[in-house]
Order: structure tokens, then sequence, then C-alpha cells
């Protein structure tokens, strides 16, 4: 009899714990649509993407990833200033969860990872750095711009991003525009060589400036010509089925050229694939992935086969439970992030008020033109812009 009620009591908790778990998994989705927030994002439609991923206070395991994904819809629809609100939050939570939750590490081995926070991988604490710097180079912003240069900087030290983890040229070329802009030349060369070391097909300077075959015919620089700076933002990165089932690994990056009032100024150059970060990090990962999820499925299998000596219905509910409905990897990933992101540094003449960056088109010999004029922002002899293929992304604010 007392064996009777021991099994009762450990079938009941364990069903109780079960249940548990899923409610904690699907707690801090519940009133955040990410799918149909994304979705609407890459339609344009950002008012509606908005009101999916909710406005109010963020809160719960996916707070951060809430923050990224809001974040990256409201720089595209011009609001620069809530977007790095959300990207600066998003960064301070993530500082907040270094201090290791025993609570998540006990739900995981019942569960699965994705009842841990979501911290991002490093490549995307990064970015989280590198996208609110570019907020504040729109709002001529240098100040809280040099800000985040650092912490790019200090985010891609090998020993806080992990030295077998992939580096950014981007972000790097990046935060050394931006010291380069704000007096620091000599820690800007300092990252345009690491850029430059980072990109054997590419030649940067310690001054920024691009060479090789990918602007061959660029106009020549001559001293204190004016510069374009372009960031630019292309394509959608892997999302998290598609990094798990490694699908979309083969795309190659298009030509981008850079031309105002139809005349020819050069083009831009590729600096980071945000899909190689991304399944980089996925398969680096993935032995010690491997290894914990056949520990936690030995485990939920142990468990199973007591309960189902006891009870071979309640057996098999546990089974399908823990390790059906439960066992899995954690695929969350922030998938409003572009595909690549390169940058065009080109000498002009003139008054520039608009560009254009033209895209190879489906059709052969139509190109897509992405018309630039917000932000546009001049800082010395500099003109910034940034610009990602999105509908709407560069209209005039109203």
């Amino acid at each position: 009899m007392v064996s009777f009620h021991r099994t009762a009591q450990v079938v009941l908790t364990l069903r109780l714990f079960a249940a548990g778990c899923c409610l904690l998994v699907l707690a801090s989705c519940s009133r955040h649509n990410l799918p149909e927030a994304r979705e609407a994002f890459y339609k344009g439609e950002y008012q509606h993407a908005l009101e999916k991923v909710g406005t109010g206070e963020i809160a719960g395991k996916d707070s951060v990833l809430i923050l990224m994904e809001r974040g990256t819809i409201y720089q595209a629809e011009g609001d620069y200033e809530k977007s790095s609100s959300d990207f600066i939050q998003a960064n301070d939570i993530i500082t907040l969860l270094e201090t290791y939750s025993v609570s998540e590490g006990v739900g995981s081995w019942v569960a699965n990872d994705a009842v841990y926070s979501f911290e991002g991988d490093p490549y995307e604490q990064t970015l989280l750095h590198s996208m609110a710097a570019l907020n504040h180079l729109a709002m001529d912003n240098w100040a809280d711009a040099g800000v985040e240069a650092r912490r790019i900087i200090h985010s891609l030290r090998p020993d806080e991003r992990g030295e077998e983890y992939p580096d950014d040229a981007f972000s790097r070329y990046l935060a050394a525009f931006i010291l380069e802009m704000t007096g620091d030349s000599s820690n800007a060369a300092v990252q345009y060589g690491v850029a430059n070391d980072l990109l054997p097909d590419i030649q940067i300077d310690q001054r920024g400036r691009i060479g090789g075959a990918s602007i061959a015919g660029q106009t020549s620089y001559t001293d204190q010509q004016q510069e374009l700076v372009c960031f630019i933002l292309l394509g959608h990165s892997p999302t998290g089925a598609e990094m798990r089932g490694q699908y979309g690994m083969g795309f190659y990056h298009p030509a981008i050229r850079i031309y105002a009032e139809n005349k020819y100024l050069g083009e831009a150059t590729i600096l980071t694939s945000i899909s190689r970060l991304t399944f980089a990090t996925w398969n680096l990962e993935a032995p010690a992935r491997i290894v914990k999820m056949a520990a936690r499925i030995a485990a939920k299998e142990a468990v199973t086969r007591s309960v189902e000596n006891q009870d071979e219905f309640l057996g098999a509910l546990t089974r399908i439970i823990l390790i059906g409905m439960l066992e899995g990897p954690d695929i969350r990933r922030w998938e409003t992030l572009p595909r690549w992101l390169a940058v065009a540094r080109i000498p002009y003449s003139g008054e520039l008020t608009a560009l254009e960056v033209r895209l190879p088109g489906i059709v052969p010999g139509i190109d897509e033109n992405i018309r630039v004029q917000r932000p546009l922002v001049k800082w010395g002899n500099v003109l910034f812009t940034f610009v990602r293929d999105l509908p709407g992304f560069n209209s005039p604010k109203q």
C-alpha cells in the first residue's frame, strides 16, 4: 500500500511538473505573436508587426528575444529612439542573466533548453550594439554611437564572445568608422585592421577605405574629398527551423551598386554574412547539444520506465509528454536580422540629397532600386546613411 501511494505521488508530481514546464515554455510567448509579427515586418506592415509583438512592458524568459525583434521593427519604421531603447534594454537583461539560474538548469533537464532565458548567440549580442549604433548615427548622436562602438569591440574580445565563435567584420568596421569620426583614429585603425584580416579577398586600409575587385572602376580618392559612407542591410537571415535543418546556406550575395541621379558612384562590399555566423555557431555548439540531449533523454526514459512498471498507460503518457512533446533543441533566434551586412565608402562631389541602391532583380537586366532619402547625416566631409531592403524603410518620416 505504501509503495502504491508513493508511486501515485511520483506520477502526480511528474505530471504536474511536466505540465508546469509546458506552461513555462509557452508563458512568455502567449502575449507576443512572433511568427505573425515577423511576417508583417517583412511585408513592411510595421504597425501590424508592433501590435503582434506587443508595445508594452516585456517580461518572461523570451524578454531579450522580444526586445530584439521589436527594436528591429521600430528601426524599420524610423523610430530610432524606441529602437535603441529596446536594444539597450535587451543588453541590460543579458548582463543580468550572466549569473546562472539553478531553477532554469533543473527545468532544462525535465523539459528542454527552451526553458532557459533567451540570451542570444555571441554574434547576436554584438549586433545589438551594431544596430543601436546605426540608430544613434541616424539621429546625429555621435556620443552615444561612440559608447556602442566600444561595446561592440568589448563584445568581440575572444574572452567575451568565446575564442571558438566567429568574429564579425561588419561590426568591426562600424565600430572603427565611429571611432574615426569621433577623433580616435589610432583605435579606429586597429579595428579596420582586424576587419581587413577577417576578409582575405578584400583590402581595407587604416582609414577605412576599401579596395579589391568588388569595387573595381570606382571613382578615385583625392585628398579632402567628400565621402559617402552607406551601411547596407540586405535579405532575410535564416529562421530557427532553417538553422536546425541547415537550409538556406547556399545563397549567393548580390552585387550592390550605388547611384545618385543616375550617376554611378561605386559598389558596396559585403563584410558579413549573418547566415554564416548562424550556421557556424549552431554547428559549433552541436557536440555539447547532442551530449546533453542524449543524457536528458536517458534520464527521462529511466523515469518513464519506472512509471511504466507501475502503470503501463501512465508510462506511455509520461513518455509522450517528456520525450514526444517536450524534447527538442532550442531554435529561438533573432529572425528579423538581415542576411548580409555591407558597406559602401565612396568619394563624391557636389550635394547629395538622395541616392539609389541598385540590386540585381529577378528578371535579368532589370534592377531592384532602393531610393534612400533618410537618414542623411553630415559629419565633416563625410555623409552617413544606412539602408535596408524593406518596404518603406527609407521613406521620409511623416
